[in-house]
């Protein structure tokens, strides 16, 4: 993991390019290289895929409703989160399936 400090050409910057991934955490950008598949997915790990997947859908939905996005920023600050979205993830993600 590298650590990118804020300048001209990775301000702002998040996500994908090529095999680098950008991730922005609070005031930190860190980069990471994309390691290769070497085998396809376990039953296991598209099951974790697919509720992730579903997790991420109902937070965004949660956090478009005003009500909803108090609720859940109220928990963010409980559970010391870094945002009412990442604790709506958590929620969905604990919630048996």
């Amino acid at each position: 993991m590298a650590r990118v400090g804020n300048n001209i050409i990775t301000t702002g910057l998040q996500g994908r390019v090529g095999n680098l991934i950008f991730r922005k955490r609070g005031e930190k950008t860190s980069a990471y290289v994309m390691s290769p598949r070497k085998a396809d997915l376990s039953k296991g790990q598209v099951e974790a895929q697919s509720r992730f997947s579903e997790a991420v859908r109902l937070a965004r939905t949660a956090i478009n409703d005003p009500v909803e996005r108090e609720k859940f920023a109220k928990m963010a600050r409980d559970m010391k989160k870094e945002s009412a979205y990442t604790a709506a993830i958590s929620y969905f993600m604990s919630k048996k399936t």
